[in-house]
């Protein structure tokens, strides 16, 4: 396999676990609240969290990219993400969960602002159509996949699934990423 088809494949990975991060939580918002012992309108930090942590420094992540390379800030975001996973998993208060989901949310704002980059660095001028194309079908998959695959783990399991399977698919990430990855001049 070339290695521009391992690198499409980290920054797909990557990408499809921000935006299915986004709305994986609103299903099991409920079940999240009664498990936790909270309202309703409180279990809405754990959706809110995540949003405006990437809302905050989407741009400063992209900028921090030109200055230390896209390469670098994908890699720790996915490393933020993948630890951040990791807390919401292991969260049983919702001070704990929403902190968790901040920190996720830088992890995936890091991943967010630079994939774009990335493929360009990744695919040569002629085919960027196509990796962008990729890309784009990766974000809409991906966001109509977020309910339904949430939906999916609560019928198995409890609601801490919902973020401990970010854990491998953010490793395989993580491993593509340093493999694959180009390294672009800073």
């Amino acid at each position: 396999m070339p290695t521009r088809f391992w690198a499409i494949l980290a920054v797909a990975f990557g990408v499809s676990l921000s935006v299915i991060d986004g709305a994986i939580a609103n299903v099991a918002l409920p079940t999240m609240a009664r498990m936790l012992g909270i309202s309703s309108a409180n279990s809405i930090w754990i959706v809110n969290a995540y949003q405006l942590a990437i809302v905050v420094s989407l741009l400063s992540f992209s900028a921090l990219g030109d200055v230390i390379g896209y390469r670098k800030i994908y890699i720790g975001g996915l490393g933020i993400f993948i630890v951040a996973s990791l807390g919401c998993t292991l969260s049983d208060s919702l001070a704990t969960l929403v902190t968790a989901r901040v920190c996720q949310g830088f992890g995936a704002a890091a991943i967010t602002s630079v994939n774009t980059t990335l493929i360009r660095l990744i695919y040569p001028r002629r085919h960027l159509g196509r990796g962008m194309g990729v890309n784009a079908t990766v974000v809409a998959v991906s966001s109509v996949a977020g309910p339904t695959l949430a939906s999916g783990i609560l019928s198995i399991a409890t609601w801490p699934w919902l973020f401990a399977i970010n854990i491998p698919i953010g490793l395989i990430a993580c491993l593509l990423s340093y493999r694959f990855l180009p390294k672009n001049p800073v």
